[in-house]
């Protein structure tokens, strides 16, 4: 029997269990001698160095960094290599440090982890261990990390502005009797389950009401989805409403994609300026309410969805019905339960509160107003609506530097439209043929506003011909 035959003999009493050590002949390498050689082909730099700090043994990796003959680095102070080395202090505390950042002479930075090492409870050396070549590397893995929870983050926010309502019918500020009595009428129309039509020129807050619909309904657990059909190119918004089936079309996932409708199975389906959705879109959405499934483009197989559809449009949709732009069939599975939300210039008495509610919103509700303010604020038409109120306080919330909102701090298109504006006060009322001129050139301002100066649909607006329009317009200089 040879050498090692007998070291991979049992000891006489050993049981089935044991596990015994095997003992290397003297002409193989020793264990101590395997080990350094395992070291040294390890992607990580290692150093070991005993209690007075001097290198016990620095593997090929970190001799390469920094540039070093090994050989002679052993028996070397680690300060002659780390001048600014905290492994003494790791010796005096017996603590490790992980994942610190360290300077080398090259100008070269690495991530390290100091070790003590410990011997009958004393410290009696450490081991440093770098994680990466350089810092750059940590940059690098860094910065795709950043980049990806950042994606991460995209995607994990407009996931929860899908499938969550924000807002309840508390979040409507405003005291108007116009807008209490639309608050009212939707709130118990979210009672029931049926379609809700909401009205309003655009800024009024049509996607608040929709919100609050949902958050005030049976469904306020599920999802609430909500979908601009103005804001998605017309050859992909049936795709992103029915979703679509595996090949539907070139580029098309793999397993497919479920739509905005399956999305709302159990909550809601808001869709924002319905008066946009395309004639075939309308078609196989009455397909839906109708038969309560859905069917994906490309497809041929049918999903069960259960949702409320709340849809919302600044467009008369009856003026669209005659020009053969919507379906009338639509129109009246909508229209059975209308909520129509009043302009800002309808409801002025509600722009103060509005303008203290977007200054708290902000952060500087200590903020005052001025009266003037406030007043050119209610003379205005506001075209934009509520939307342009929130714009106009954040745009002088940026000027203002004396915590007084002023008249300054207010745009120019403000400014002018208050010389238009007739003044209520008797001292300021003059001769009946001068108030009615000025009140004719602000009702001809605003109704030139509200159409974007198209003098056809203004004309129409006021009841007018085009050739009075116009004339009126020279004469007041418009």
């Amino acid at each position: 029997m040879n050498s090692a035959e007998r070291s991979e003999k049992p000891d006489k009493g050993s049981g089935p269990e044991t596990i015994q050590p095997v003992r290397l002949p003297l002409d193989m390498i020793s264990l101590a001698e395997a080990f350094k050689h395992i070291l040294d082909r390890v992607y990580s730099g290692i150093i070991f160095c005993d209690k007075d700090s001097k290198i016990l043994f620095m593997n090929r990796f970190y001799a390469s960094l920094l540039k070093a003959d090994r050989e002679e680095a052993v028996g070397k102070h680690i300060k002659e290599y780390f001048p600014l080395s905290r492994l003494p202090v790791v010796l005096e505390t017996g603590q490790a440090e992980l994942g610190k950042k360290c300077s080398l002479r090259t100008n070269l930075a690495l991530l390290v982890n100091r070790v003590p090492i410990e011997q009958d409870g004393e410290t009696v050396g450490v081991v440093l261990q770098t994680t990466f070549r350089d810092f750059t590397e940590i940059n690098d893995v860094m910065t795709r990390l950043n980049l990806l929870e950042k994606e991460v983050n995209y995607y994990k926010e407009g996931l929860g502005n899908i499938l969550s309502a924000t807002y309840s019918f508390e979040s409507i500020v405003g005291r108007n009797k116009r807008l209490m009595e639309a608050k009212r009428t939707a709130e118990k129309y979210a009672r029931t389950d049926s379609p809700v039509l909401i009205l309003g020129a655009t800024g009024t807050g049509k996607e608040l009401f929709a919100h609050a619909v949902h958050r005030a309904s049976g469904r306020k657990a599920g999802p609430f989805v909500c979908v601009n059909c103005a804001a998605i190119p017309r050859e992909l918004l049936e795709s992103e409403l029915f979703g679509y089936a595996p090949g539907a079309f070139t580029g098309a996932k793999r397993g497919g994609k479920s739509g905005k409708i399956e999305m709302a199975h159990g909550g809601t389906l808001f869709l924002d300026e319905i008066g946009d959705l395309p004639l075939n879109a309308q078609a196989k959405l009455l397909r839906v309410l109708e038969t309560k499934k859905i069917e994906r483009v490309g497809g041929v197989k049918t999903f069960d969805v259960d949702f409320r559809l709340v849809a919302a449009t600044n467009k008369g949709l009856r003026e669209m019905i005659h020009r053969n732009e919507f379906r009338e069939d639509v129109f009246y599975r909508l229209n059975t339960m209308t909520v129509e939300i009043p302009a800002l210039s309808e409801r002025t008495d509600d722009i103060s509160e509005l303008v203290q509610f977007f200054l708290k919103s902000s952060g500087n509700g200590h903020m005052e107003v001025s009266e003037s303010v406030i007043k050119m604020l209610e003379c205005y038409s506001w075209p934009g609506n509520v939307r342009e109120l929130k714009n106009v306080v954040m745009r002088a919330i940026s000027l203002i530097e004396n915590h007084t909102f002023e008249v300054e701090h207010l745009p120019m298109e403000i400014v002018r439209f208050q010389s238009d504006c007739p003044d209520p006060t008797p001292s300021h009322i003059g001769p009946l043929s001068t108030e009615l001129k000025r009140y004719e050139k602000k009702v001809l301002t605003q109704a030139l506003r509200l159409n974007s100066g198209n003098m056809s649909k203004t004309a129409k607006l006021l009841g007018i011909s085009r050739s009075t329009l116009y004339e009126k317009c020279r004469i007041h200089e418009l």
